[in-house]
């Protein structure tokens, strides 16, 4: 294109937003807009400005008390549908299909987006009666298995201002409806290495599933079976869930990971 063009076309507060947001990409414990600014020479109204709009639109996420910026998930999000989530749902469906040829029950993926759990694939089970969501399809993270999956190994940080963000509702007897009942079951899926939603949301309907770790051993995603009581039964549950921690860690294995 010739330089005429690329001026007449350029967009110096696009430029701006994105050099933000590569530059934070390089700082996950966040930074402020006046080291921001500095950083990148750019003028603090226009820093403000920016943070604010990217925050506004969910990219960013700024700390009520230091006010530092920082990166969502939502640019994990959109990174994995940009490559059709080629490397993360292309690593994962041979084992989901397995997973699900073994258990007969529906087998999801999904990412955590702040306090929910956003659907990306699933392999849907063989029996008459299964359950069935759309990708896309967001699920409470603090009362469901791919939520507490994956927040259990979340840096202290992000898992904290995660529980900040959830709203705790109590849908049942079942729930786990206060913040201090979420942190003890964490430790419990921590030690299990799998985690299990016991029909929490919806009664009846049960969950077991794992977390997904790329190579830095970062809990980027989660799997897990679906399924009624009846076939998804409590005293099956540490079976299943041997079953589902084994095939997902050959997912993260295959992404890179070396636990």
């Amino acid at each position: 294109m010739p330089k005429r063009e690329e001026g007449r076309y350029s967009a110096p507060s696009l430029a701006r937003g994105l050099a933000i947001l590569e530059y934070l990409a390089h700082h996950p414990q966040g930074k402020g807009q006046l080291e921001i600014a500095h950083a990148l020479k750019c003028p603090i109204s226009s820093v403000f400005r920016l943070t604010l709009a990217l925050e506004k639109a969910g990219y960013l996420e700024r700390d009520a008390e230091t006010k530092v910026f920082r990166h969502t998930q939502k640019m994990l999000m959109l990174g994995q549908q940009a490559l059709s989530e080629t490397d993360l749902i292309g690593s994962c469906m041979p084992v989901m299909r397995e997973l699900r040829d073994t258990l007969e029950d529906t087998i999801l993926l999904g990412v955590l987006n702040g306090p929910e759990i956003i659907v990306l694939e699933q392999a849907l089970g063989s029996h008459l009666f299964r359950f069935s969501v759309n990708a896309g399809h967001r699920i409470r993270a603090f009362c469901s298995a791919p939520g507490k999956a994956i927040s259990a190994y979340l840096p202290e940080i992000q898992r904290e201002r995660m529980i900040a963000q959830t709203e705790f509702v109590r849908f049942n007897a079942n729930t786990i409806a206060t913040p201090e009942a979420f942190r003890k079951e964490l430790q419990r899926v921590v030690r299990q290495g799998y985690a299990v939603d016991n029909g929490e949301e919806y009664a009846g309907i049960y969950c077991v599933g794992a977390p997904i770790f790329d190579r830095a051993g970062y809990p980027l995603a989660s799997v897990w079976v679906t399924g009624p009581g009846n076939r998804v039964k409590p005293e099956r549950i540490p079976a299943i869930g041997q079953i589902v921690k084994e095939g997902v860690a050959r997912i993260s294995r295959r992404l890179g990971w070396k636990g």
